[in-house]
């Protein structure tokens, strides 16, 4: 298939984007349905400190290291193939957080299913990518995470009511049994749309890439709000059951409200990011999510964290869609896979920090002070933005933003 955005029709788009969207909105619900249960099962195991945060960091870490060559060999091989195998693989992963035993085998679990990750939802972005018309990154991109963050969202609180209900090992039967449809929905209704034409070729065109100066600061953006934002899901839960005492079944609400936020303002930010100043939309969303992260600490109930969590929303989803069309504008000229994959390297690389730093700090500080942490860095990665990202207008193919003047090559 001809993958140049401008022969695509509105009806092929559509097509294509309907079933993805589907297929990343079931796997991520399966997802989050275990996401919030996973702090208190790593300490039924006897991690605690450290090891909880080594548990959170491998996820990341794994994903880490195999996203860009996945993303290199999405752009010469096809995408499908990739996401289907990583399906396969959430299925089986979710088998082995049932037989998780000790501390190290929930490790060596958590580990592979950072690497099925990196098969599915980098992949993915990459589609929508190589859909999205130009100019309009950002309104797919929002469309995109809206899916994404939906299905995340929706899963606290179900998983908090199969968890009070059912137990925790029907929790993880649950990401096997969402991963098994979504890997039917990719197989069936998704389509292949062969090799793209701008692909990495060469270990001297990859230099190219990851030395690139517009990459570098985007990618660097990502990775320091990375380390602030990483540490919410492993943290959070612990001081809202043990400072707060909060149900597990609330704090499910909590999140779930907080990320239903978030993924239903994805399309609006998503939509403004081609308008306005997508510096100024991600800069602004990391500073209201830094200044929210101080807050947490100093919350005395279900109802201030929730307002809390809500402004956190906010803030994410006035981020992440202005970042993501930042990525995909850039990969029209230098490999949609393989760029959308580096710049997501430099957020998996927080997400891999923030936990074992946390970890030390909650160790021998207390979880006050992890929060308080977590919103310095986060302001620090939002004056970061505002010094280093250039703002060029919302359009890459109007004004040249975070478009590659020498790498850029004709479809």
């Amino acid at each position: 298939m001809d993958l140049h955005p401008g022969c695509l029709t509105t009806k092929r788009r559509l097509r294509i984007m309907v079933p993805l969207l589907l297929s990343v909105f079931t796997v991520m619900l399966g997802v989050g349905i275990i996401a919030p249960l996973l702090p208190a099962y790593a300490e039924s195991l006897g991690a605690g400190g450290v090891l909880l945060g080594l548990i959170f960091a491998v996820f990341s870490a794994t994903r880490t290291l195999c996203t860009p060559l996945v993303g290199v060999l999405s752009d010469r091989m096809g995408r499908k193939g990739f996401m289907l195998s990583g399906l396969f693989a959430y299925c089986a992963v979710s088998l082995a957080y049932i037989k998780a035993y000790s501390v190290w085998s929930l490790f060596l679990v958590r580990a592979l299913h950072g690497v099925a990750a990196a098969l599915v939802i980098p992949v993915a972005n990459a589609y929508v990518g190589d859909v999205a018309p130009r100019n309009r990154e950002g309104s797919y991109a929002g469309y995109f995470l809206l899916s994404f963050m939906a299905g995340f969202a929706t899963g606290p609180a179900l998983g908090g009511w199969i968890h009070d209900h059912f137990g925790i090992g029907w929790c993880f039967s649950a990401l096997g049994l969402l991963a098994m449809l979504s890997l039917g929905l990719t197989t069936a209704f998704v389509p292949d749309l062969g090799i793209s034409r701008v692909r990495i070729d060469s270990s001297r065109e990859y230099l190219r890439l990851i030395t690139n100066r517009k990459v570098l600061i985007l990618a660097t953006f990502m990775l320091v709000s990375g380390i602030g934002r990483g540490s919410i899901m492993c943290f959070l839960p612990l001081l809202a059951t043990k400072k707060l005492g909060i149900s597990v079944s609330a704090l499910g609400i909590i999140i779930t409200v907080n990320l239903l936020l978030a993924a239903a303002l994805q399309a609006l930010f998503g939509a403004l990011s081609d308008r306005w100043s997508r510096k100024w939309i991600l800069v602004g969303g990391t500073l209201l999510t830094g200044v929210m992260f101080a807050a947490v600490p100093f919350t005395k109930g279900f109802l201030p964290l929730m307002v809390v969590n809500v402004l956190m929303g906010v803030g994410s989803a006035m981020a992440f869609p202005s970042s993501q069309a930042m990525a995909l504008s850039l990969g029209r000229g230098m490999g949609m896979g393989a760029l959308v994959s580096l710049v997501q390297v430099g957020t998996s690389s927080g997400f891999t920090i923030g936990p074992i730093l946390m970890g030390v700090i909650y160790k021998f500080f207390g979880i006050d002070l992890v929060f308080l942490v977590c919103s310095a860095i986060l302001l620090l990665a939002a004056c970061y933005g505002g010094f280093w990202i250039r703002d060029e207008g919302p359009s890459g193919e109007a004004s040249g933003n975070f478009i590659v003047e020498s790498k850029e090559r004709p479809w």
